[in-house]
């Protein structure tokens, strides 16, 4: 429990368990910092039965059951999933599995060119057969979190600037060893590793009913089509709790089921981490998202906000990008700061590795970012055009710092307790708090003598970032668009 959350609870906590007595399904809306499992923890504690609460990762499903009573089982979906496939399926997970080059030779793939526009001129991008594995690997683990129950060439993942034609030829070229690849995946006679997503989707089109008298579904929003589909057709109470606003999981194929539920709803606006000063901050966000039921601020909690000048101490600073934190830590390391970083400190690497192998003439596919381009030049020119510009940090570090002076200040991170600070991206934050966080300023939007363009997934990830701070929050590198939002005409991005 959140030591600044009262034990006596709250009128709208007593809403949500009269909701949850009368044994329909609905879902709790709850705001940043409102005692979510502390409302989960009160309706278990007043239910009969057996009851299940989901989580999406196993540290927090194992934190929560240190805290809800005996008769709740809390897991993950996957774990749920694991114990009713059939073992000789779940034990493909165990064997190794095929690199993206041995993957496109299992399914006789050759190279495919392609053209990709640099400002206008076409230029030739040869798709090489480790690229296309790679393709197939992603669709496939993409087909596995939509409701579908066979991939079709629509869940192919394919590279955003294929021209439509392109788009479409490469759909139907590549659809037979997509459908080739599932078959494998799911028969217990191909001897190649499997991701967890393939036994999850299993189970899922096996209509299962889950073992349990009622569920408890925390952090509904980030759910994808899959975990969504499997739930709403048990025939047994289901309480869905999260934040619409918090949504910040698309590009993983999250779909926002909040708003989607069919289900009557309850509210927890009255947060616990932070005062009024930093509530009105994420209320300009969430404005600007159109909702009308404000965020309240903890009366009890005395919070300020930063506008003018940034504050020299900090516990926290939130970047939205990976390449974003990367900067504030060897930033932060060059002024001799004791510093820790919360970010993808693995992709970070990978990305390093990617550009090396570039800048030595080979590929590297692996890497999202990098992956079809043939040298390190061709990502400098592109990250000056305006589709490349989320590269052009990551090349101006690289150029500046060098692969590395980057991997060798990763490997140096202080840990989070002996730090003078944590460098962390918006993604990574969620669920976390500090005493003072300060934003960064590579969040994007465009803000101009009229108008402020952003989009909606960029106002949730600020919303998520700002309710982060519990004491103060500096909002000096976002203020001009705080103040747009207040003043000029929004226009959705």
């Amino acid at each position: 429990m959140n030591p600044s959350t009262p034990h006596t609870p709250t009128e709208e906590q007593f809403a949500a368990l009269d909701m949850a007595r009368q044994g329909n399904s609905f879902k709790v809306v709850a705001y940043a910092g409102a005692g979510k499992t502390t409302t989960l923890k009160l309706i278990s504690e007043n239910l009969q039965g057996r009851g299940l609460y989901l989580a999406f990762n196993k540290a927090i499903a194992n934190e929560a059951q240190g805290k809800f009573p005996k008769h709740v089982r809390c897991q993950t979906f996957h774990s749920l999933a694991f114990r009713h496939v059939p073992r000789d399926i779940t034990a493909k997970v165990s064997l190794p599995r095929l690199t993206p080059a041995r993957l496109a030779d299992e399914l006789r793939l050759s190279p495919i060119q392609v053209l990709r526009q640099f400002d206008g001129i076409p230029k030739p991008v040869t798709l090489t057969k480790s690229k296309l594995g790679t393709i197939i690997g992603e669709s496939i683990t993409h087909f596995c979190k939509t409701s579908s129950a066979y991939p079709a060439p629509r869940h192919l993942i394919l590279p955003s600037w294929l021209s439509d034609a392109d788009d479409a030829a490469l759909r139907q070229q590549l659809y037979p060893a997509l459908e080739e690849r599932w078959l494998q995946s799911i028969d217990a006679r191909h001897q190649a590793g499997i991701g967890h997503d393939i036994y999850l989707k299993l189970w899922t089109l096996s209509n299962p009913a889950i073992p349990a008298d009622f569920i408890l579904f925390d952090e509904a929003q980030d759910a994808d089509p899959l975990m969504m589909g499997a739930l709403i057709k048990q025939d047994r109470q289901t309480i869905y709790v999260g934040d619409a606003h918090q949504q910040i999981y698309e590009w993983r194929g999250a779909v926002n089921a909040m708003k989607r539920l069919p289900y009557p709803q309850t509210l927890l606006t009255q947060s616990f981490r932070f005062g009024e000063a930093i509530a009105d901050v994420a209320n300009v966000l969430l404005k600007a998202l159109q909702e009308t039921i404000p965020l309240k601020g903890n009366p009890n909690r005395q919070s300020s906000v930063e506008k003018q000048l940034r504050i020299s101490q900090k516990d926290a600073i939130l970047c939205r990008t990976n390449a974003g934190a990367m900067a504030r830590l060897l930033t932060g390391l060059k002024a001799n700061h004791k510093v820790a970083l919360q970010a993808d400190s693995s992709r970070i690497l990978r990305f390093c590795q990617g550009a090396e192998s570039l800048k030595n003439g080979k590929s590297a596919y692996g890497i999202a970012e990098l992956a079809y381009f043939n040298h390190w030049g061709e990502v400098q020119e592109f990250s000056e055009t305006t589709d490349g510009s989320d590269l052009k940090t990551w090349v101006k570090l690289i150029e500046e710092h060098g692969v590395s002076t980057i991997t060798q200040a990763i490997n140096a991170l202080s840990t989070p307790r002996c730090a003078d600070y944590v460098v962390s991206t918006a993604h990574k934050s969620k669920g976390l708090e500090w005493g003072r966080v300060q934003l960064a300023d590579d969040f994007l939007y465009d803000v101009t003598e009229r108008s402020v363009k952003i989009s909606a997934e960029e106002l949730r990830l600020l919303y998520v970032a700002c309710t982060r701070g519990q004491d103060t929050l500096d909002v000096h590198d976002v203020n001009d668009l705080l103040y747009a939002l207040t003043t000029k005409k929004l226009i959705y991005d």
